[in-house]
């Protein structure tokens, strides 16, 4: 086709690849930054690969003219801070687009849910809160775990599992006093029942209403640090093995509820014993296409360019089940204390292991380490995979003895 530009809003980590997606059927990049200031966390990416890069300074006027005057042909959010800009600047263009209308309930982790419910959906029970007496009267009603964490948080940050009411009190004072990785001040929580069951991600592409499912994933969590919940790997599902059509039939319903019709979501769903219960969802590109590409073919990246740009190629390919080539897995190791790094002791052993692909070395020793407690603290994360689904397990379970303490060589 022609040449034409896409408007990416905050097109960094992964939904940088968007350059080379696109670039790959003649297209180029707007970079649109929602602030002037990168966000944190997020590495700098070579602003060379973009056609332009406009930001966002306040002015959403200014900044729609500048943007219509490169006559994008569409425009979609890269990370989840740029969900709320690419709606409005979508709708203000005329241009494919989810709309503005449900934004808040696609970023706001309550509203998000409370939305889901509303439209008869499963979801869970929550409580929107800054009032610490409030937190625990609910808290003392509901019973069990709580979690609480911000309401328009990410990467896992700040979330706290709280078994007794004056837990979550404490985790909503912490939360009072701090701001979340946008810098944004927090004056109210969420506070949410904790779901039993096993967790999953389903990544999907959506063009006019029409939702396909790229790809499924398993998550394995460990109890550590502290943390009830903390993610340790992410194993790709079998299109064809359960429970994948019963989440896929529940997140459609998902992204129906939140007025998703155009561009990639990431789902996370528990499977509790009620049934298919949402997590959250993000209505932009998981952190896990770089890896689909060999894997099956093709991911939330290529899917997002026929949406955008080739509709009829994505409707009549919609609905076809994905080939996993061969087993695979996501991993990560768990610092248990924080210090300075000195040295890993076992790293040798998981390159040995049969299924090892690749390793990254976050933290080097020489470095200060945190102990692991959301996205952002893995000291090491690995790519296993092989033809045999068994060896892959046999390997991960490898993974999970070799780390611990026994690990770390690390000064307090």
């Amino acid at each position: 086709m022609s040449a034409f530009r896409v408007a990416v809003v905050d097109a960094f980590g992964t939904s940088f690849e968007f350059t080379h997606a696109f670039g790959a059927v003649g297209g180029e990049v707007i970079q649109v930054r929602s602030t002037a200031v990168r966000p944190a966390g997020v590495d700098p990416v070579d602003e060379r690969a973009f056609a332009r890069v406009l930001v966002h300074h306040g002015d959403l006027d200014l900044l729609t003219d500048q943007l219509a005057a490169l006559d994008p042909v569409a425009v979609l959010p890269g990370r989840e801070t740029g969900v709320e800009l690419a709606d409005a600047l979508s709708a203000r263009l005329g241009l494919a687009s989810n709309g503005t209308a449900l934004s808040a309930a696609r970023r706001d982790k309550y509203v998000q849910i409370e939305t889901v419910k509303a439209h008869g959906v499963p979801g869970m029970r929550q409580l929107r809160t800054g009032d610490e007496a409030e937190l625990l009267a609910w808290h003392e009603q509901l019973g069990g775990t709580v979690v609480v964490k911000p309401l328009r948080g990410y990467w896992g940050a700040g979330v706290s599992f709280c078994d007794r009411p004056r837990d979550s009190a404490t985790a909503l004072r912490g939360l009072l006093a701090r701001r979340t990785l946008l810098g944004e001040p927090i004056t109210e929580v969420v506070a949410q029942e904790y779901l039993v069951g096993a967790e999953y991600i389903v990544n999907t592409v959506s063009c006019a209403g029409v939702h396909h499912l790229t790809d499924a994933w398993r998550t394995e969590r460990i109890q550590a640090n502290g943390v009830r919940d903390l993610v340790t790997a992410q194993v790709l599902l079998r299109s064809d093995e359960p429970p994948v059509d019963e989440l896929l039939a529940y997140g459609r319903r998902v992204l129906q509820a939140l007025g998703i019709r155009y561009g990639p979501a990431h789902l996370e769903i528990k499977l509790t014993p009620d049934g298919p219960r949402l997590v959250e969802a993000g209505a932009r590109i998981s952190g896990l296409p770089s890896y689909t590409a060999d894997l099956l073919g093709e991911g939330q990246l290529e899917w997002t360019v026929d949406a955008y740009v080739r509709p009829d190629r994505f409707h009549t390919r919609a609905g076809r089940s994905y080939d996993r080539r061969q087993a695979f897995a996501w991993a990560a190791l768990v610092a248990p204390s924080s210090g300075l790094l000195r040295r890993y002791r076992a790293l040798d052993q998981v390159e040995r292991l049969a299924s090892f692909r690749a390793l990254d070395v976050l933290v080097e020793p020489g470095s200060r380490i945190a102990a692991t407690t959301y996205d952002r603290e893995y000291p090491v994360t690995l790519e296993l995979s092989h033809p045999v689904e068994a060896v892959l397990q046999r390997d991960l379970n490898t993974v999970r003895y070799l780390d611990g303490p026994g690990m770390y060589e690390i000064t307090p």
